[in-house]
């Protein structure tokens, strides 16, 4: 399915139209033929790499212990024994107090359940007085954002190759300084 959906002839056509700006359908190129494993195992590897910004931030949260992190994610089970199952020490769930995966409850982003049982075992956890307001969602994806929001969560968008951005509006919501560089630079 993960192949069919990359070769889908109408998501490469807007692709190409949208971030390309190819208008003239007729220039499109072919639809190729994607190695839909390779892509995948190549994206399963790079995404196991802490990002730079959003990691240190994430640990200064927590160590501030004025917040309380929570992480819900679609993500993959892995076969018995496999490397990835492994957790290493800069694993990102090991900030996390509540780690809410998506192949392990049986429910994925953006379909509200998932949210509200995100939300259920957050108040379970931490008090009934958490309201949604209280929580800050970040999300790449457009449609996670948006049922965030539509729960009454705080978002904040994560584009890739910009997370420093996201980061910054993470500072402005905490009124923490999360970013490596400015914390270095403030204490010259």
């Amino acid at each position: 399915m993960f192949k069919a959906d990359l070769e889908r002839p109408d998501l490469w056509a807007k692709f190409h139209k949208e971030k390309l700006n190819v208008l003239d359908a007729t220039k499109v190129p072919a639809v190729p033929d994607i190695d839909a494993e390779k892509l995948y195992w190549t994206m399963m590897s790079t995404s196991r790499t802490p990002d730079p910004h959003m990691y240190p931030a994430l640990k200064r949260l927590k160590a501030d212990g004025r917040y309380k992190l929570a992480a819900l994610s679609n993500t993959t089970i892995f076969p018995e024994g496999h490397e990835f199952n492994e957790v290493r020490p800069d694993d990102v769930k090991n900030i996390f107090e509540i780690f809410v995966s998506s192949a392990h409850v049986g429910m994925r982003k953006p379909n509200r359940n998932i949210y509200e049982y995100t939300f259920k075992l957050i108040q379970d956890t931490w008090g009934q007085d958490i309201q949604p307001q209280d929580v800050v969602f970040t999300d790449d994806i457009g449609e996670n954002l948006k049922t965030a929001k539509s729960f009454g969560w705080r978002t904040i968008k994560v584009t890739l190759g910009r997370i420093k951005d996201a980061v910054k509006e993470l500072e402005k919501v905490t009124g923490l300084e999360l970013l490596e560089a400015e914390q270095t630079k403030a204490r010259l």
